[in-house]
């Protein structure tokens, strides 16, 4: 019998040739040199703006998006992608804000909110690799488009006049508020426990073995005998449930729940994962990469709204930048890994 393959080596090989040579050495770091670009074009047009303040602001606006972009992150890895996570954020926030005006203690109106949004994440996965056998394929990003509308569609027919439902509840506020210290800031480890634990779910064990073959080579894969329609399930059940926490997490950042608190999360994941070197086509993809991605959108949307760009240009430059930072790092791909 032949030696199975770890984790680890599964995701090295998915990623290139062990042979280390300068332009590999660029690709790994390629976002870290991103976030140090940006701090130097931010310095130089705007040398007053960036202060300690600033940087606290940066990586707590930072945190929800960290949570879900980890769950995308998983479905590209796999060859798939969840455009409802936004939607399924919106939602997540508005029933827990909505049953704690109700009344229901916090702990269960957020188990409540939680166990929606996994629900909604299974659906995804029963209609992408359940149903295979008795339809044809439903592709995820049609799936998840669909249900990016249902979740807004329900989120809005449960808000009280479609409008912003206030958190006054003392023990969510002291669970899940952010304080003036990151460190200090319960949200703060929940995402950095969220990302340790997604980071050797994906690096230590059979099921990130398996995301990693199914993403690089699906027929191989199947071909070996891993199982592709049960893994893609839980993919997407496992993004399910971490935009229902990146919910929870928006909700207590504002201190309210609402249908559009994550609006165009979706966008930004999947940008923030790319950017940290995960692959649109699977089998490449690290969550720490992605946390690195995150922290490049932060400072790029906080630095263009202190240099006072209008809302309309910060969208433009934003696309135009992300767009610039893929096709770099395709092309940089493209030299370390060129047989």
């Amino acid at each position: 019998m032949t030696k199975t393959s770890t984790p680890v080596t599964a995701a090295a090989a998915a990623q290139g040739p062990h042979k280390s040579t300068p332009w590999q050495l660029v690709d790994r770091i390629s976002v870290v040199l991103y976030f140090a670009a940006l701090l130097v074009v931010f310095a130089v047009f705007a040398p007053k703006a960036f202060t300690p303040g600033t940087a606290v602001t940066v990586i707590q606006l930072s945190i929800p998006l960290v949570v879900i972009a980890t769950g995308m992150t998983f479905c590209l890895v796999c060859g798939e992608v969840d455009l409802s996570v936004g939607g399924i954020a919106g939602l997540s926030s508005t029933i827990a804000a909505l049953q704690m005006s109700n009344g229901m203690p916090w702990p269960f109106a957020v188990a409540l909110a939680l166990l929606v949004s996994t629900v909604l994440g299974m659906l995804n996965g029963i209609f992408t690799a359940w149903l295979v056998g008795s339809f044809p394929r439903f592709p995820s990003f049609l799936v998840t488009l669909a249900m990016l509308s249902v979740s807004v569609g329900v989120a809005q027919a449960i808000q009280p006049m479609q409008q912003a439902i206030a958190i006054q509840n003392v023990g969510f506020q002291s669970a899940f508020g952010f304080g003036s210290s990151i460190l200090g800031s319960y949200p703060t480890w929940y995402a950095i426990a969220v990302l340790i634990v997604a980071h050797l779910v994906l690096t230590r064990t059979h099921f990130g073995y398996t995301i990693f073959a199914i993403g690089s080579n699906p027929r191989a894969a199947e071909f070996i005998g891993f199982g592709i329609v049960r893994t893609k399930f839980w993919v997407l059940t496992v993004s399910g449930f971490l935009s229902g926490v990146g919910g929870i997490l928006l909700a207590g950042f504002v201190q309210a729940g609402y249908f559009a608190v994550a609006k165009g999360t979706e966008v930004d994941a999947i940008a923030a994962a790319v950017i940290g070197g995960t692959a649109l086509f699977g089998g490449r993809g690290t969550v720490f990469g992605t946390l690195w991605g995150v922290l490049v959108l932060g400072v790029l949307n906080t630095g263009l709204l202190i240099m006072q760009v209008p809302t309309n240009w910060q969208l433009v430059t934003k696309g135009f930048l992300v767009i610039l930072a893929l096709a770099v790092g395709e092309q940089i791909r493209q030299r370390a890994y060129k047989t």
